[in-house]
This record gives structure tokens, C-alpha cells and sequence, in this order.
């Protein structure tokens, strides 16, 4: 959990000091999907309203989907194709400057996610970044 806390403060670190993103896109709110330099570092994150972000599910995120309550993503990690992580945000517990422990759980395997779809009622993929899948 430590190894997945200092990505994500190393990614926002880069976001905040990032000058433009190679790919932002609205998802909700106030969540975007960010690519800093290339697609492959797409990142589910929280933008600050300045021009700047925070990040929440770190790279390499293909595919998103949202309800009111909940995101969930679909990670390669570190772009490894091989691997599907599963995570969800839940922006209820969620805030600017939060603690992405407190509202993101995961990495989760595919049938822990599963699991937790039919539990919580999560949302489906409805976004897919076809060059990352």
C-alpha cells in the first residue's frame, strides 16, 4: 500500500507541475482521465480547478465507467497488457486534497471485483481507450 501511496504522490506531483497533458478528458465532477507525455500513463485523477490535478488510480487505466456515487477503472499496471487490475473510487469519501486511501480500493482481482459489482451496484465500463485495452 505504501509503494501504491508514493506513485500516486509522484504522479501528482508531475500533474501539478505539468505544464499540458497529452490526453485530459472529463469523466464526472470533478474527475478527469490525464495522460502527462503519453497515453500510457492515463490515470484517473482530481482536478484542482487551476489548471492542475491530483491523482487517484494511477497508470495505466484503459477503461472507466461511473455512476453518482462510484468510478471504477480498469488498470494495466505500469502498462504491462498482461495484467487487469480492478479498482473503485468512491467519491463520497473522497475530497481535493483526500487521502486516495480513503476513497480508492484496490489494485482488485477480477473476481473480487465481480464480487464487489454485485454487493455496492457498481456502474459498467462505458469508456474504453481502445490503444491501451
Amino acid at each position: 500500500m505504501q509503494n501504491v501511496f508514493a506513485t500516486l504522490l509522484l504522479t501528482s506531483a508531475l500533474l501539478v507541475s505539468g505544464c499540458g497533458f497529452s490526453h485530459d478528458e472529463h469523466i464526472t465532477g470533478p474527475y478527469r482521465l490525464i495522460a502527462v507525455d503519453i497515453d500510457e500513463q492515463m490515470s484517473v485523477s482530481y482536478d484542482l480547478g487551476d489548471g492542475s490535478a491530483i491523482g487517484r488510480i494511477e497508470e495505466t487505466v484503459f477503461s472507466v465507467g461511473f455512476d453518482k456515487r462510484y468510478i471504477v477503472a480498469m488498470q494495466h499496471p505500469g502498462g504491462d497488457r498482461s495484467k487487469t487490475n480492478y479498482f473503485i473510487l468512491d467519491m463520497t469519501k473522497d475530497s481535493k486534497y483526500a487521502n486516495p486511501s480513503e476513497s480508492v480500493v484496490g489494485p482488485l482481482s477480477q473476481t473480487n471485483f465481480e464480487a464487489s459489482v454485485k454487493q455496492l451496484n457498481l456502474p459498467v465500463f462505458s469508456r474504453v481507450i481502445k490503444n491501451l485495452k
